[in-house]
């Protein structure tokens, strides 16, 4: 069971070490490189130890296993250091080695010396073999060494975590675990007498910790890479982010527009509440929506930037959101002094274009005025009509829900006088008449809708906004229709029926409700209000129920002060 046990062991070292080698072959740390070849010689060792069967077969395997683990505590520390972008002065770094390889040449005394271990006897322990020793003072230097290591690897994290905020908190997490996990396993193993077969697999965690690190410190290293390329061509600022908005690093330029950046951890997300969160989140998720790349602009402070958003495809698997910029506040000042010239052009061309819409305007209402002044029945429907449309609109205005545009209700206030344009083609006898129409009659007044599209159409027709000219044909020409299908003119049902004629349609009956007529007096307001609502759904859109009820009481303070 032992011998299989160190099998696995060693051959996933081997495995990870590989992983490594693919997917990180590039990598600058190269204390990585052989911290992973101190890990797979010590796994040799202690599999070769497994499979031995005598004194002198062990003291040989150990020897092995100390070619790894003499030197893997020194390597994890230049590691840890190299992730946390701390130098080593290289009189520091010459004395660990120097150390690193006493406790070897030590390790290496045994069978020759009792200095490390003082007796050595073979044994087997779970079907591998192993052997038991009585240690020397040159072991307790190897424990030394172990705990000057564990002591300078949390002091170098201690470092990090508080100073360095342009190191991942992740790895700063991940090598903190790394060191408890193998420290504690190494101490607790020996005081168990099983360290044979504990460390090998202690040895393989901290492979997957070390590839978890350099995960991202290639994430990190290529987003700082990409920024220290691009900086040598230019002299612009570059930040990155990860689509889901967590800081990855900028260059120094960036940090002298934007000072308080030096405040961010990298891996984190930038607080909305902080000065710097103000300015990129909203920039991350304007970019998220970007397929490759964009322009955005901003002001901090009182100078306007250029950003263009990038985003660089990782491993085919996700992306990193770099951003370019520039500072164009010169440029800006310029366009804005040009602006004010311009914006005076623009006044003068948006008056002229009021004054054409306030005749445009006039002579609708003029026609308009007209049919009513030829139709005996409805005077002033087109000016009721229009103030409830503009009560309704204002109402539906407030629930963004309901999806409509401001230019929209605007259009739809200004298209209310002419939705009954058509009936100044109709016959004056039938139009005057003050009774109820015949068959016949009600079919000609039935053509008012259609004759009234053709009559806005010619009208408006190269002078108004297509959009305009659209909307107000649809009124005029739908406004008749009923929501279960059995208007006129064309019979459309539900929301075949354009929204604009929709909302016509009970201006138009709540009008004709609670006016008199010459052949009928006016309706109660309470009568008036449940025929509309009665009717919901079958001559009304239903969804428009909600907002007449919202506005039915200005609707009738409105209808107060007009004489009927």
């Amino acid at each position: 069971m032992g011998q299989a046990l160190l099998t696995l062991a060693f051959t996933l070292s081997i495995v990870n070490f590989a992983v490594f080698l693919v997917l990180f072959r590039k990598q600058k740390n190269n204390y990585m490189f052989f911290t992973f070849v101190a890990i797979v010689v010590s796994c040799f060792g202690h599999w070769l130890l497994g499979f031995s069967q005598s004194v002198d077969g062990a003291i040989l395997s150990n020897k092995i296993n100390y070619l790894g683990s003499a030197f893997l505590p020194m390597l994890m520390f230049f590691t840890l250091a190299e992730v946390c972008r701390l130098r080593i002065h290289p009189v520091l770094r010459a004395l660990l080695i120097t150390f690193s390889c006493f406790v070897l040449f030590l390790s290496f005394t045994v069978g020759y010396s009792d200095i490390y271990y003082k007796t050595v006897e073979f044994v087997v322990q779970s079907g591998a073999g192993n052997y038991v020793a009585t240690y020397g003072w040159g072991h307790d230097v190897f424990n030394v060494m172990i705990i000057l290591y564990a002591v300078l690897d949390i002091g170098v994290i201690a470092y990090a975590c508080h100073m360095r905020r342009f190191v991942s908190l992740k790895n700063i997490l991940v090598m903190f675990l790394l060191e408890l996990v193998s420290v504690s396993s190494f101490f607790i193993s020996r005081q168990m007498e099983n360290d044979m077969l504990c460390m090998p697999f202690v040895y393989l965690a901290d492979q997957v910790f070390l590839l978890y690190i350099s995960l991202n410190v290639k994430w990190y290293d290529i987003a700082r890479s990409v920024m220290q390329s691009l900086e040598k061509d230019n002299g612009n600022a570059f930040v990155s982010f990860t689509p889901a908005g967590e800081y990855l690093g900028c260059n120094k330029i960036a940090l002298k527009f934007f000072p308080k950046l030096a405040q961010c951890r990298v891996d984190m997300a930038i607080p909305d509440s902080h000065e710097m969160g103000q300015v990129f989140n909203p920039l991350v998720k304007q970019a998220e929506g970007m397929k490759s790349h964009g322009v955005l602009k901003f002001w901090y402070g009182n100078n306007h930037f250029r950003c263009s958003a990038r985003m660089i495809p990782l491993w085919n698997v996700t992306k990193i959101c770099l951003f370019r910029i520039e500072d164009d506040t010169k440029v800006q000042m310029y366009i804005d002094m040009l602006g004010k010239d311009h914006n005076q052009l623009v006044k003068v061309v948006e008056q002229n274009a009021q004054a054409v819409s306030a005749i445009q305007e006039q002579m609708i209402v003029g026609m308009a005025n007209m049919v009513e002044s030829r139709d005996g029945n409805t005077g002033g429907h087109i000016k009721r009509t229009s103030q409830v449309i503009r009560i309704l609109a204002e109402e539906m205005r407030k629930d963004m829900a309901y999806s409509q545009t401001d230019s929209f209700y605007d259009a739809l206030i200004s298209a209310a006088p002419m939705h009954d344009l058509g009936k100044i083609a109709i016959d004056d006898e039938i139009l005057r008449k003050p009774g109820r129409f015949t068959d016949d009659e009600f079919a000609q007044m039935k053509t008012h809708a259609e004759k009234g599209a053709v009559i806005v159409e010619n009208l408006l027709s190269g002078i108004e906004d297509p959009y305009f000219v659209r909307l107000s044909k649809n009124v005029a020409n739908f406004h008749h229709e009923r929501f279960d299908g059995t208007g006129y003119p064309q019979g459309l049902k539900g929301e075949e029926i354009p929204v604009e004629a929709r909302i016509m349609a009970v201006a138009d009956v709540y009008d004709a409700l609670v006016s008199s007529r010459c052949y009928k007096d006016s309706m109660s307001y309470d009568r008036a209000g449940e025929i509309i609502l009665s009717g919901m759904g079958k001559q009304f859109d239903p969804v428009l129920e909600k907002y007449f009820i919202d506005c039915e009481p200005k609707l009738r303070e409105y209808y107060r002060t007009v004489e009927h």
